[in-house]
């Protein structure tokens, strides 16, 4: 249908339009047809229906109230009427309109910032974390290598712990041989690094904000480059790393009560080792979970769980609670951390493996809480009969 075969008259208002061009639906042809013209002449986007049902609401007043409708001082009322209505909707179309485009043109920002990001990573990685060829034995069995709690940021010495930065990397760089070490022990193929949560100190509330060192920002920048730096080591050691994670109560951003569990700052680490260590084919970044606070995995057809241990304590009734609320089959094993020490326990028949903490205790809450612990992370061997070997990796 030629849309411009019909124009408007001069002078003719909004609803006299409506009314003229509905009453020639049976020339034009559809009801759709009629709203293309009507859209085109009164630059609009309303529905085919709008126009329809409002021709009918005209056509049954007049045939209802015809010596009331002809009546001159009634006729200009009601398309006064009309002509409001008519520029209220077209006015919340154009607000609507609006609110859209500023949303769209929003989401194109924050793309084009992530793509940016995205780049700048995969160049840091290009230049940093330059491509190798592993060296690895081969065998059954394959190791789990926890990292957990690291709270980049915090910074405290006294006579229960000493921690900062440069502590941090020394130990990680410790942990490094440790586990490259035990590796070599049990010839180990793979490598599955389980990060735990807590990796920064973050700022949740005073009593960890006075022991920071780092704001927020540069705590995540720490984590982010001694996170990728520590897997780029274990992937020149083995056939195959794979890396999972779930975030842990320091890095949220709100209070407790107000948190949500989507938005925590561990994931981001997780997305900047992705990014950067592009290059190492024999990485695998495993960064879908079933939730922030869960994640899931196989190790030789055996089923992982892997959780902070903010919302699941080592009891019956919580262990049993999580492996209802996942809705899958019941876990091997799940793997946890956030107390800060080493532990192994069994839970109807579920093999629950609580790793230690890189900066140990001296901290305010664990001194006001008269709580001490060693450095410590664990280390699991595996192979197609299940864990068959458990260190407690104790750090200087």
């Amino acid at each position: 249908m030629n849309t411009s075969e019909f124009k408007r008259l001069e002078g003719e208002s909004d609803e006299e339009v409506i009314y003229r061009i509905c009453s020639l639906k049976d020339q034009i042809g559809s009801w759709q047809n009629v709203a293309d013209i009507l859209n085109e002449l009164l630059n609009t986007e309303y529905t085919e229906s709008k126009f329809r049902k409002q021709y009918n609401a005209f056509t049954k007043m007049l045939n209802a109230n015809q010596a009331k409708i002809l009546d001159g001082d009634n006729y200009i009322k009601q398309i006064r009427l009309e002509k409001q209505e008519a520029r209220k909707e077209k006015e919340k179309l154009f607000d609507e309109r609006r609110e859209l485009n500023k949303m769209l043109r929003d989401n194109a920002r924050l793309e084009d910032t992530i793509s940016k990001l995205e780049n700048a990573f995969t160049s840091v990685g290009n230049s940093r974390y330059i491509s190798y060829s592993p060296t690895f034995a081969t065998s059954d069995n394959d190791m789990i290598v926890c990292l957990s709690d690291l709270h980049l940021g915090a910074a405290f010495y006294n006579f229960t712990g000493n921690y900062d930065a440069d502590i941090a990397k020394a130990r990680l760089n410790e942990y490094l041989s440790k586990v490259i070490e035990i590796a070599k022990t049990h010839k180990a193929q793979n490598c599955h690094v389980v990060l735990l949560g807590d990796m920064i100190s973050g700022n949740i509330h005073k009593v960890v904000s006075v022991t920071n060192r780092e704001n927020v920002v540069e705590q995540i920048k720490l984590a982010c480059e001694y996170v990728s730096d520590f897997i780029y080591a274990l992937g020149m050691q083995f056939n195959e790393v794979y890396v999972y994670s779930v975030s842990g109560n320091h890095s949220r951003i709100d209070t407790w009560k107000d948190a949500l569990l989507g938005e925590r700052l561990d994931s981001l680490i997780v997305w900047f080792a992705k990014n950067t260590l592009k290059n190492c084919s024999n990485i695998i970044i495993e960064d879908e979970n079933i939730d922030d606070t869960l994640q899931a995995f196989f190790i030789k057809d055996k089923l992982f769980f892997a959780v902070h241990g903010d919302h699941d304590s080592l009891s019956d009734k919580d262990i049993s609670k999580l492996v209802l609320w996942a809705g899958l089959t019941t876990p091997y094993c799940i793997l946890s951390a956030h107390k800060h020490y080493t532990a192994m326990t069994e839970i109807s028949d579920i093999k629950v493996i609580q790793s230690g903490s890189l900066c140990g205790s001296g901290d305010e809450f664990t001194r006001q809480n008269r709580l001490r612990s060693k450095p410590s992370q664990a280390v699991l061997v595996c192979n197609d009969d299940g864990i068959v070997a458990c260190y407690p990796v104790v750090l200087h």
